[in-house]
């Protein structure tokens, strides 16, 4: 039998996560919040301001479940969102384009990040949110990293900051470089953060412009299954622990499970009307956890994480801007 707890801790968390979808919808809808970034804003805020509520939250047992087997799931049916054709729209180029941004940026942030002095888990956060699908990606890297929520709260805060700063800027200052409409998307698409920065970037400048941007940043959300699997070897070799064994052990067998998914909605006979669904179900396992997570995060966190951590972020940022805009110059 269900606890009273358990019951009162999934009413609240499920509450703030439709209550986070729908304020992404209307009141934030301009700014293009995505409802994974309202939620954790949402979790924060009852976490800090209603202390004894989140201290029942957490020893509810239901923050672990909703930041580990919900979150997992939520990455697996993310996988529906792209499909083989979508991929044959830019091609090889397009591919190589992906798995270039994402190792080489996420490869800088480790060097960078260890210079810097920021410990391993920290900066791996952070460089996964830049590098692969912001947020999704923080809390997919969290699943294999266990950082803790104040790490993933200021690595979340660098994918929000700086892919809003991007998301916004872009549509002018593309105007400065006589890109073509390909050329901006797979920019757009190649360097922002999230998948709703990428969307509305995309939408101010053209639909042409939209639809390749998005095709790009869908590709790198496919390296999440290379890319956690590399991670998971790294996380050994910093903990000092890379054997057979251990690899067995913590290989993120949802990405393949990520992998799969994408295999199946490619297929003719999947029924492309359930998408929608598939969608929103996914979103809100997302958002759910999401909201978990952001309740778990102390109004220091941002404090706590210091300059550092900013400026990894912008060292990322800048890098983004730079590899796409030459690799379009020179490739596209």
């Amino acid at each position: 039998m269900i606890s009273p707890d358990k019951i009162w801790a999934w009413v609240v968390l499920i509450g703030l996560s439709l209550l986070s979808i729908v304020l992404s919808q209307t009141v934030f809808k301009n700014f293009q919040l995505s409802p994974l970034i309202v939620a954790i804003l949402l979790g924060a805020f009852f976490g800090n301001v209603f202390a004894s509520g989140a201290k029942r939250l957490k020893h509810s047992g239901v923050l672990g479940v909703c930041t580990k087997q919900i979150l997992r799931l939520g990455i697996v049916l993310f996988g529906f969102r792209l499909t083989f054709a979508d991929i044959s729209v830019v091609g090889v180029s397009g591919i190589l384009f992906a798995f270039l941004i994402v190792f080489s940026t996420f490869g800088l942030g480790c060097l960078a990040g260890r210079a810097l002095g920021l410990d391993a888990k920290s900066f791996m956060l952070i460089s996964s949110g830049s590098c692969v699908c912001g947020a999704a990606a923080v809390m997919a890297s969290e699943s294999v990293l266990k950082g803790g929520s104040a790490r993933v709260g200021v690595a979340i805060c660098t994918v929000v900051v700086f892919g809003t700063i991007g998301m916004l800027a872009y549509p002018f200052l593309l105007k400065f470089f006589s890109l073509t409409p390909i050329q901006e998307g797979f920019l757009i698409g190649g360097s922002l953060h999230e998948v709703a920065h990428v969307v509305a970037a995309g939408a101010a400048i053209d639909e042409r412009t939209q639809s390749i941007a998005v095709v790009i940043k869908m590709l790198r959300v496919t390296m999440l299954v290379p890319f956690l699997l590399l991670l998971c070897m790294l996380n050994l070799k910093f903990s000092g622990n890379l054997n057979a064994a251990s690899i067995r052990a913590n290989i993120p067998y949802f990405a393949i499970w990520f992998l799969v998914a994408i295999c199946v909605g490619s297929m003719p006979f999947f029924p492309r009307g359930a998408l929608d669904g598939i969608n929103f179900i996914d979103t809100f396992l997302l958002t759910l956890a999401m909201c978990a997570l952001g309740v778990g995060i102390d109004k220091n966190v941002f404090k706590n994480g210091g300059k550092k951590s900013f400026l990894l972020a912008i060292i990322m940022f800048i890098w983004l801007f730079g590899l796409s805009l030459a690799f379009v110059k020179i490739f596209i």
